[in-house]
């Protein structure tokens, strides 16, 4: 009787240290990961110096193990010291050391996370509450908007330019008009003919059209409000320039 219940707590014992050893977690299980194609084929493209193609190839590792911490591990390193990217590099750091919390790279892994999170706060924290830092931001992005108009006008003024210059290469291109014979006489000039009005009637405004310059006004506009181009407005004035438009300024308006 006491045999038997000896050889059963034995028996017990043997099964809960079988089932303990199996759960005792080993300290690195990244050979099997770094076996895995993808893992490999990272290792390779990184010793070819080509970082941004080893940091896909460990990102396809990830997607066909997401539990490979050797994978997380050398992202980690790459978006850290060769792809600029230290909130990338604080995120695969810390899925390693959750993955492998006991492994021998685990130090490592914490160290370079926590000089990567001290980088963004310098970048992300510090930077935007300093007011001179503020400042001159705000200074760049109003030089952008500037620079940003100008080079609208610009390209407006080469439109207006480049088909104001196709309009004169057609006229220079005409067949010139014949020229009359020595031996001929020369034609009498034609004569003008002279307006005249009756008595009483009234005098005929004349046909050109012109617009007073407004302020806020800009060739764009002024073409949009009487239904005529921007490039035949500039062609009717010659010489104009459309960035340095004054108020009260008197232009010509073509026919619609």
């Amino acid at each position: 009787m006491i045999f038997t219940a000896c050889r059963r707590l034995a028996f017990g014992l043997l099964l809960l240290l079988s089932g303990t050893v199996g759960c005792i977690p080993t300290r690195d299980n990244g050979g099997d990961e770094e076996r895995e194609p993808h893992f490999q084929r990272g290792r390779e493209m990184s010793r070819a110096q080509d970082f941004r193609g080893a940091a896909e190839a460990f990102e396809r590792a990830v997607e066909a193990n997401p539990r490979s911490g050797a994978a997380h591990f050398e992202l980690g390193l790459l978006y850290e010291t060769r792809l600029n990217d230290p909130a990338a590099a604080v995120f695969h750091f810390e899925r390693f050391l959750k993955l492998r919390p006991t492994s021998d790279k685990a130090d490592v892994a914490r160290q370079r996370a926590t000089s990567c999170k001290m980088e963004l706060a310098k970048l992300f924290l510090i930077a935007p509450n300093t007011p001179s830092v503020q400042k001159e931001m705000d200074k760049l992005r109003g030089e952008i908007e500037r620079l940003g108009l100008e080079n609208h006008q610009l390209r407006r003024h080469v439109e207006v330019l480049t088909a104001q210059a196709a309009a004169r290469g057609v006229l220079t291109t005409a067949a010139p008009p014949a020229v009359a014979s020595s031996k001929q006489a020369p034609a009498p000039p034609t004569p003008v003919p002279i307006a005249t009005k009756s008595p009483g009637s009234p005098v005929t405004p004349s046909s050109t059209r012109t617009h007073t310059v407004k302020a806020g006004e800009i060739p764009e506009t002024i073409a949009r409000r009487h239904g005529v181009k921007v490039e035949a407005l500039l062609a009717a004035n010659p010489g104009l320039d459309p960035k340095r438009l004054r108020i009260g300024q008197t232009l010509n308006l073509p026919a619609p």
